[in-house]
């Protein structure tokens, strides 16, 4: 029987191409915090060129506000010669785009035990915190619909009472116009603490889908036309670009045509009379995209992190529960929205929903 050679690698190269091909990225410094050479996972994850950065300070790779405590910790590796376990930092890659990362350093010798550098692994964890923050919110947002739905129920019936009561004394009081006007402002307030009721109740939602096949393009055409009936008066032109070939998907109709006239009703109240509005739909893989930008005037940095929680609004006479009313219908079906605005180019929602899956 004859038997094939086969050449193994030599050691040097072995090493090499597994550091080239370890999904983790690694780093090896001078004792100055200078780069001395970095992996194709390192490269990749900072999107840094090895020119760029060899023979260059470490820190650069981090966020401005990191980089103090960065060296501190690179100084207390050298010093003590003990190396770190998992350190959160944050990384500010070529590009510009923060992440979150777990950084390990220990002490790199020569073979006579030589002080040479510090070598770091570094494991980006950003979808991994993204995740995390999506859980807790999910369970802040579960008990705070139970609480919504509690609330909502206990109030409605005296809402109806004390509505009923003012009527019924207003048509005793026909001929005193002072009390007519505290009247009217009484049935004003109930009507006001009612569309609150009913909001909470949506908001609290339906635990159960009333899934069925839908033509998400009638749908979004539907929706474009209750927006303008609820702004008659606006002469905001709405662009549609909406795909003809858009594939069936499975949901609660009456749930996403009221999550998608919440941001139709979004966008033209941020829009004045001369702006426009578009609304796109195309398929992408298995997803389905809608896309609604206004050309209003933006919205503020520090409020689109908090724009889908609940009871926050920059608007006097919002609720501030239509956005997150549209998140919660939107995950409830295994979608995804986001959302980008600037002064300039006004605001975007991106919706995503998932073709042809069941529940």
């Amino acid at each position: 029987m004859d038997i094939q050679k086969i050449e193994l690698p030599r050691p040097k190269d072995f090493q090499e191409s597994i550091l080239e091909n370890i999904g983790i990225g690694i780093l090896l410094t001078d004792l100055n915090g200078n780069v001395l050479a970095f992996n194709k996972a390192a490269e990749e994850m900072w999107e840094f060129r090895k020119a760029a950065l060899m023979g260059k300070s470490f820190l650069l790779c981090l966020a401005e506000h990191e980089r103090a405590r960065m060296n501190r910790t690179f100084e207390y590796v050298i010093r003590t010669e003990q190396g770190i376990k998992a350190t959160r930092v944050v990384f500010q890659n070529h590009a510009g785009t923060i992440l979150d990362i777990n950084c390990f350093a220990t002490l790199c010798r020569d073979a006579s035990g030589e002080k040479l550098g510090v070598i770091m692994w570094t494991q980006d964890i950003s979808e991994e915190k993204k995740l995390e923050a999506e859980v807790q919110r999910a369970d802040r947002l579960a008990a705070l619909g139970q609480l919504s739905l509690g609330i909502s129920h206990e109030i409605r019936t005296p809402l109806g009472t004390i509505k009923a009561l003012a009527t019924l004394v207003k048509e005793k009081t026909k001929s005193d116009e002072k009390s007519l006007t505290y009247l009217n402002m009484i049935v004003s307030q109930v009507d006001r603490l009612d569309k609150l009721s009913r909001e909470l109740l949506a908001y609290a939602g339906k635990s159960n889908l009333g899934v069925a096949s839908l033509n998400i393009a009638e749908l979004l055409k539907k929706v474009v036309y209750l927006g303008q009936l609820n702004n008659p008066l606006k002469k905001t032109v709405i662009e549609e670009e909406i795909a003809a070939d858009l594939p069936v998907i499975y949901g609660d109709q009456e749930m996403l045509m009221q999550a998608f006239l919440n941001l139709m009703i979004n966008a033209m109240e941020a829009t004045g009379d001369k702006d426009r509005i578009r609304i796109k739909a195309f398929p992408d893989d298995d997803w389905i995209v809608v896309k609604i930008t206004d050309s209003g005037k933006g919205i503020p940095g520090d409020c689109l992190d908090r724009i889908f929680d609940p009871f926050y609004t920059t608007k006097d006479s919002g609720t501030g529960l239509g956005l997150s009313i549209t998140h919660t219908t939107i995950s409830k079906h295994d979608g995804h929205i986001e959302v980008a605005s600037d002064k300039d180019n006004g605001t975007v929602f991106t919706v995503r929903l998932p073709v042809k899956r069941g529940y």
